[in-house]
């Protein structure tokens, strides 16, 4: 990964992860990218790449499995994990974990401007979300201004942190060395 490597790159490469689905209907059309499905039979699960998967749920020719979708309970699962008061360590998100999250706060607010009794969940998922953000920056930005970089706390970030940690590394380190030294 490219220390340069930005949101939107990530982003990028997430649409082009494949992801399973399950075909809610035949897909008789013909396009390059949903060729092998139309082999497939309604209900069995299909891999294909997350753009084509988005798709193809918007047209209703397919859906995502349960394991496969954030919600609401499953981000206060996540919520829960990250902000126990005693944890100084950072739980493993899943590599998607941020490109998941966008689009399930963008998909609850288009649903709460669709049917305002939706907002709430919105607002409780921005919450969640803010929380465990700030639990994981602080405890990040602990780790970079720590000596050393041990490699068990680098496991558990996602490619984002670790752009983000060797960013903040770098710049804490450079901070420090011109306080260190010797002639103004």
């Amino acid at each position: 990964m490219s220390e340069s490597s930005s949101i939107a790159d990530v982003d990028f490469d997430f649409q082009n992860l494949p992801v399973r689905i399950v075909l809610t209907r035949e897909v008789s059309f013909s396009h390059l990218a949903v060729d092998k499905l139309r082999l497939a039979r309604v209900g069995q699960e299909v891999e294909v790449p997350f753009w084509v998967a988005e798709e193809l749920t918007k047209a209703s020719f397919a859906k995502y499995r349960e394991e496969d979708q954030m919600d609401l309970a499953a981000l206060s699962k996540f919520h829960w994990k990250e902000t126990v008061p005693s944890s100084t360590q950072l739980p493993q998100l899943q590599p998607s974990f941020y490109c998941m999250l966008r689009r399930f706060l963008l998909k609850l607010k288009n649903e709460g401007r669709q049917d305002p009794s939706k907002l709430r969940d919105y607002e409780r998922a921005e919450g969640l979300s803010r929380d465990i953000i700030s639990c994981r920056l602080r405890k990040i930005a602990s780790f970079a201004a720590a000596p050393g970089s041990p490699a068990d706390l680098i496991k558990n970030m996602t490619r984002e942190e670790h752009v983000l940690y060797t960013q903040m590394r770098d710049a804490i380190n450079e901070w420090k060395m011109a306080i260190l030294e010797s002639e103004p």
